[in-house]
């Protein structure tokens, strides 16, 4: 039997949101949590991963985020070195949003807040541009993307229809989603409850006792800034 050239595109923010931000399983293999959701995995010869994300900016909230997703990633390309890791960058700036309250009854106006605003770019742009590039310098037949990201329809539309290539949606999100199951061959929402084999932790080497000291320091560090933090007066 010919087995399909597949590549799997995996967004890494969308699927931490979809799926994995309130659950145990943020240590996750996504090289065997992609294969393991395909529904007739003997039928594909997987050419590439390819896991897209972006290094989030340290946040006062959430002091430790910063340093648990470099461990992360230093972690899957030790693990995984088949896998490919593409990055975007984060963007953080401040924005003006209204309280969620009724308008002022004497001016008619509803008091507004300055706050941090995060978001993450580029992804869905390197996604779909590395869709078209591997068309050309592999001409693979089958595309697996694990992401609910709605911005990425045109490019997948335009694969199916004009190359003839099999399209795989595995959205993360709860909500489905009528455009990307229009633009599928095979499309489905990823369980709640993740396979077996996609609950497996990372297992890396031992770190050094100078890298453990390192590592310490670091979320000792971090933990007392968000102490510090939670005294600080509410106005």
């Amino acid at each position: 039997m010919l087995m399909k050239k597949t590549v799997v595109y995996i967004d890494g923010f969308n699927l931490y949101y979809g799926l994995l931000r309130f659950s145990r399983n943020k240590w996750l293999d996504v090289v065997a949590f992609a294969k393991s959701l395909l529904p007739r995995p003997n039928e594909h010869e997987i050419m590439d991963v390819k896991y897209f994300t972006a290094r989030v900016n340290y946040d006062p909230a959430e002091p430790t985020a910063q340093m648990r997703q470099s461990v992360y990633l230093s972690a899957l390309a030790a693990y995984r070195p088949e896998l490919k890791i593409i990055e975007g960058y984060y963007k953080r700036f401040r924005a003006r949003y209204p309280f969620a309250k009724e308008p002022c009854k004497s001016c008619g106006k509803v008091p507004c807040a300055t706050v941090w605003k995060t978001e993450e770019k580029r992804s869905d742009v390197n996604i779909a541009s590395q869709m078209f590039i591997d068309h050309i310098e592999t001409n693979f037949d089958c595309i697996v993307l694990v992401s609910g990201d709605t911005d990425l329809i045109a490019p997948l539309h335009y694969l199916k229809k004009r190359t003839g290539k099999s399209v795989i949606v595995f959205n993360p999100h709860e909500r489905p989603s009528e455009e990307l199951r229009a633009v599928s061959t095979y499309y489905k929402h990823i369980p709640r409850d993740l396979p077996a084999v996609a609950r497996r932790p990372l297992r890396i080497e031992r770190p050094s006792p100078q890298t453990r000291k390192y590592l310490r320091a670091k979320l000792a560090h971090a933990e007392q800034a968000q102490a510090k933090r939670k005294q600080l007066p509410i106005f």
